[in-house]
C-alpha cells in the first residue's frame, strides 16, 4: 500500500506513467487494465506452444500449431494494425486515392502509369505491412534475398 492514498503501489519496475510503454498500453486499452488484449493473446499462444504442442501428435499437434499461429497473428494485428492503417491511408492519399479499390481502378485504367515507381512503393509497403502481421519471418527471409526483384 502507498502512503496516504490507500492504493497499492505498482509492482517494482513497472512504470505506468503515460510516456512509458505500460502507460501507453493502459491508455490505449482504457478503461481496461493490464493485461492488454495483446498480452492475453501472447499468454494463450505461449500456453499452446509450451504446454500443449509438446504433448500432442498428429492432427491435434498440427491444429495446435495452427491455433498458436492464428493467436499470434491476431495479437500482431491488434498491436500493429492501427498504425499501419494510418500509414496506408497516408500513402494512398499521396497517390490521390482514398482506398485500395480506387487504387486498383486507377491502376487498371492507366491513371497512375506516370507514377509507377510511387505505386510500386505503396503496394510494396502494403504487402510488407500484411506480412508483418501474417508472418514476420517472411520479411526477414526476403531481406536476405535479392533486393532487385520486382
Amino acid at each position: 500500500m502507498s502512503g496516504g492514498g490507500g492504493l497499492p503501489e505498482p509492482p517494482s519496475g513497472l512504470d505506468a506513467n503515460p510516456g512509458t510503454e505500460v502507460g501507453a498500453a493502459l491508455g490505449r486499452w482504457a478503461p481496461h487494465d493490464i493485461p492488454s488484449p495483446v498480452e492475453l493473446l501472447d499468454a494463450v499462444r505461449e500456453f499452446l506452444e509450451s504446454d500443449i504442442l509438446p504433448v500432442t501428435e498428429g492432427r491435434v499437434r498440427f491444429h495446435t500449431r495452427v491455433a498458436a499461429n492464428v493467436v499470434a497473428m491476431v495479437a500482431r494485428e491488434l498491436e500493429l494494425g492501427p498504425d499501419q492503417a494510418v500509414a496506408h491511408a497516408a500513402r494512398l492519399e499521396g497517390l490521390g486515392v482514398h482506398n485500395d479499390a480506387e487504387l486498383a481502378a486507377a491502376i487498371r485504367c492507366g491513371a497512375l502509369d506516370a507514377r509507377a515507381d510511387e505505386v510500386r512503393a505503396v503496394v510494396r509497403a502494403a504487402v510488407a505491412d500484411k506480412l508483418a502481421v501474417a508472418n514476420p519471418a517472411y520479411l526477414r527471409d526476403t531481406s536476405k534475398g535479392d533486393a532487385s526483384r520486382p
